[in-house]
């Protein structure tokens, strides 16, 4: 069940209910928090069927009027019974506690298919879903009050589900001209989210059914119009829109929205609710009448009103009632963002837009903005980003809120916000810059929506250039406002922690941990060595400068491969376990010495212990996960893996480390499953389509393959998923899609002999025989270069046998495959069948037939016979059928 409100984490917040067990309903993994509560998975024992269970977050529970009004509601609302309403099964009291049993969606939110491009027929088929959902809950009496794209969800198969109709609203009456308030919220009687609110709704007037359908106007024109039709640069502004400004016709924003459809979303959107449809029923209808090409039934009507603007007689201009709106919003729970006492910055961010943050924000920190002239002060702002983004993280258990760590940031390149979407599915990012005037020190960030290159919030800090702790402190205290977390109070403890009280040895902690992440730069890490020793004489027990100490030697290590620094690196890792106050970071830089020094079982414990310290530590997943490879027990890397996701559910790095493992033991079913899961919570992820098509391709279903191949080449062009199109089209007997997608790969990496080999295989089959002699030619060419650094790589020898039987060269072939052979062994599959496409290839038939037996008696999958175009000419073959069992 997709969770809609703003992420909250309450103080005192109530321990989870994940493994216990209410009523008939065994809790599994919590799905979401949110300002409503927490939503877990769980199993229904007697219906034996999945449901979400909704607890409801304790202070509201506090409050008695809201007790029995969202009791009355939530029993109210489970009498709806409708293919497009998630439905309310049951309401629970247990322990002071209301949990709501509810109907469990699986799917995307149309907030997430919005980033793709939306056909007519798929807008009308959503659309119509909507109305249908709005005009059977209306005809019950319940409003929703809050219809936006989050609240609608869409199945793989494109059903819509409608969410939160459990926090519906009661009408007065079935006839929706009625008058009452919409809602006696506690605190305000506003309910909703303002860029989606009707007019009637922010005035605080009498609302009915029609400002649900005001709102999904809104969405409506969002989807058409790919823009929202009232937001601006302000808050105030955005008010000021819905109540007096009309937005352009849909017509006008897109030219291909025919006119009829456009006629209804206008009349959707009207200022004066009697101007609107009077039912959901009257829109559903029109809808219809559009999509089948008949006349409208209401809105082709002719107009008696004035088209005029409808102006309330409070509102003049950005009137008061208009301010006392935007007051009453500021000042209520959506938009509420505060931190504990310690980290509360001087002044609040400044905000450029209204905050509509993300229901699911991921976080990329994008490195520091380097100081041109100004290495050292370059260094120090990659530190302070270092830093922040490891405070950051730990923020992130148990909240829809993520962060890319620093560490992969380095590793994948990443430098524009364009590849943090695409590498992390980031959907915001945080840039910092540092500038030194004299003595003192200025750092600014900015919050940046990455698909709309919005800036969200900006803010600068000045602090003397002696107290880098202010400086931090205040860049934390910031972001954490300006991302509207709500932080425990330990959490207040961990942005305030800089494991010294010296401000000179943190500000040289800072700066060498700036230069250690260039880690392939042996001058910047020998700089870095040189600031944490300059950190370690100002304060000796300095734990964390201990740590980065020997994570830095152990580095210098790597690129030197002199055992004097590795001997050190171990030594200064031991040393800050020992200190007691380094925490996570000492273990885990012992537990990477001791895997990289065949420690493997040390390595594990180090690992462990830091995930008991820091369990958001993505590193020491990776860590730990690598060392049971190491360790040869696979089943103890799924449960790594299936940890770190259970931590953080919604975090596309952590399924997709699960569903890459999959993939590389050959589990194909579970690693299709878990790479759909990576592409519902990241669908810009290259990387996710790219492991979803060579799953498929792995499974045999080459058809299937080739869309998310495609999409992952039209967000990334890679040598993988280029080189797996390729396959697929080959399988398929796509011959020259083939050749054509190999001859992409060879652009990307025209040193890879397998693409040229393949390519050579795709043009032969495909009936251009000049061209693949010359592709073989390369492959064998480049192969040779190869063989000379590893002349005892039984694939690569198989290779050139294969790719000089195809030239016909028939007595180079047999000596590589002889060799390939000799150092493969009887037992290797794939060597043997090697041997089987080469004798195939020279036209010895029953000695071909022979080696495939011995490749399938290996273990050879009989899919591969099956499958391989090379043994076309074999299936009239009595002997092949029988061993292909056809």
């Amino acid at each position: 069940m997709a969770e809609s409100r703003d992420p909250i984490v309450p103080r005192g917040a109530p321990e989870g209910l994940s493994g216990k067990t209410v009523g008939r309903f065994v809790i599994g993994a919590r799905l979401g928090v949110g300002g409503m509560g927490e939503v877990y998975r769980a199993e229904d024992t007697r219906l034996k069927r999945a449901v979400a269970v909704k607890r409801l977050a304790p202070k509201l529970l506090a409050d008695e009027r809201y007790h029995r009004r969202f009791l009355k509601e939530a029993i109210q609302a489970s009498s709806l019974n409708h293919p497009n309403i998630a439905g309310i099964y049951d309401v629970l009291e247990e322990a002071s506690e209301i949990l709501l049993v509810m109907e469990l969606v699986e799917g995307v939110t149309l907030r997430q298919h919005l980033r793709e491009s939306i056909s007519l027929d798929a807008f009308y088929l959503i659309a119509i879903q909507c109305a249908e959902a709005l005009a059977a809950a209306h005809e019950k009496g319940l409003v929703h009050g809050d219809i936006k794209p989050e609240n609608i969800m869409l199945s793989s198969l494109n059903q819509v589900k409608v969410l939160d109709f459990g926090l519906a609203k009661r009408a007065p009456s079935k006839d929706l001209s009625g008058t009452t308030h919409i809602s006696d919220t506690v605190g305000t009687s506003l309910s909703g989210t303002p860029g989606y609110m009707a007019p009637e709704v922010l005035l605080e007037k009498p609302a009915d059914g029609r400002a649900d359908i005001f709102s999904l106007g809104v969405v409506f024109y969002e989807i058409l119009g790919n823009g929202h039709p009232f937001i601006t640069g302000s808050f105030a502004g955005t008010i000021n829109n819905i109540l007096q400004t009309e937005p352009k016709p849909l017509r006008q924003v897109n030219p291909q929205v025919p006119e009829p459809l456009s006629r209804i979303v206008m009349r959707m959107l009207a200022k004066d609710p009697k101007q609107r449809y009077t039912t959901a029923q009257d829109l559903l209808e029109d809808l219809e009448a559009a999509r089948r090409g008949s006349p409208l039934h209401i809105a082709g009507e002719e107009q008696t009103y004035s088209p005029q603007r409808w102006r309330p007689r409070a509102v003049l201009g950005l009137g008061l009632a208009a301010v006392a709106v935007a007051l009453a919003l500021l000042s209520g729970s959506m938009w509420m963002r505060r931190a504990g006492s310690k980290s509360r910055p001087s002044t609040p961010p400044q905000q450029t837009a209204p905050v509509r943050l993300p229901n699911l924000i991921s976080l990329a920190v994008m490195p520091a903005t380097p100081m041109a002239g100004d290495p050292k002060l370059t260094a120090l702002g990659n530190g302070l980003v270092a830093s922040l983004t490891s405070k950051l993280t730990q923020l992130s258990e148990n909240r829809p809120f993520l962060v890319a760590p620093t560490s992969e940031m380095h590793d994948y390149g990443v430098t524009t916000l364009q590849q943090a979407r695409e590498e992390f599915g980031a959907n915001l990012s945080l840039q910092i810059t540092v500038e030194r005037s004299g003595d003192t020190l200025r750092a600014a960030y900015s919050v940046i929506d990455i698909k709309s290159s919005r800036t969200m919030a900006t803010h600068a800090i000045t602090s003397p250039a002696s107290d880098p702790f202010t400086l931090e402190d205040q860049l934390a205290a910031g972001l954490v406002t300006a991302l509207n977390l709500q932080l425990l109070l330990e959490e207040d403890r961990v942005l305030a922690t800089h494991g010294t009280r010296d401000p000179s040895a943190f500000a040289a902690y800072l700066q060498g941990l700036g230069y250690l992440q260039d880690s392939r730069n042996l001058k910047s890490i020998e700089g870095a060595i040189d600031l944490f020793a300059q950190a370690l004489k100002l304060d000796s027990n300095y734990g964390l400068a201990k740590a980065a100490m020997g994570e830095a030697n152990w580095i210098r290590y790597r690129l030197t491969q002199n055992n004097q620094w590795m001997a050190m690196a171990q030594a200064e890792c031991a040393e800050a376990v020992e200190s007691g106050n380094a925490g996570a970071e000492a273990h885990f830089c012992l537990g990477t010495v001791e895997d990289g020094t065949s420690q493997f079982q040390d390595a594990v414990d180090q690992f462990q212990r830091a995930l008991q310290l820091e369990p958001t530590r993505d590193e020491a997943y990776t860590g730990l996960a690598q060392t049971y490879l190491h360790l040869s027990k696979p089943a103890e890397v799924e449960r790594v893996y299936q940890r770190a996701i259970s931590f953080r559910p919604l975090y596309g790095r952590a399924n997709y480390r699960l569903a890459a493992f999959y993939l590389s033991q050959a589990s194909y079913t579970q690693a299709a499953e878990i790479f759909q899961r990576v592409i519902g919570l990241a669908p810009d992820s290259f990387r996710g389509y790219a492991g979803l098509g060579a799953s498929y391709l792995g499974l045999g279903r080459y058809a299937e393959a080739i869309p998310p191949l495609e999409q992952s080449l039209t967000i990334r062009p890679t040598i993988d998923a280029c080189s797996n199109l390729a396959a697929a089209h080959f399988h398929l007997r796509h011959f020259d899609k083939a050749a054509e997608q190999y001859q992409e790969a060879t652009k990307l990496d025209g040193r890879n002999y397998k693409l040229w080999g393949n390519l050579g295989d795709a043009l032969t089959y495909g009936g251009r025989r000049l061209d693949a002699m010359n592709a073989y030619n390369r492959a064998i060419s480049l192969a040779n270069g190869q063989l000379q650094a590893t002349p005892s790589d039984p694939e690569l020898l198989g290779a050139l046998a294969r790719y000089y039987s195809m030239l016909q060269q028939r007595q180079a072939a047999l000596t590589r495959l002889k060799e390939s052979l000799k150092l493969a062994g009887n037992d290797n599959p794939d060597a043997l069948y090697t041997a089987a496409l080469v004798y195939n290839q020279l036209g010895e038939t029953d000695t071909a037939l022979k080696w495939l037996q011995k490749a399938l008696q290996a273990g050879l999958p009989k899919a591969t016979l099956h499958d391989a175009p090379a043994l076309d000419n074999l299936r009239k073959n009595l002997k092949f059928v029988e061993m292909a069992g056809n």
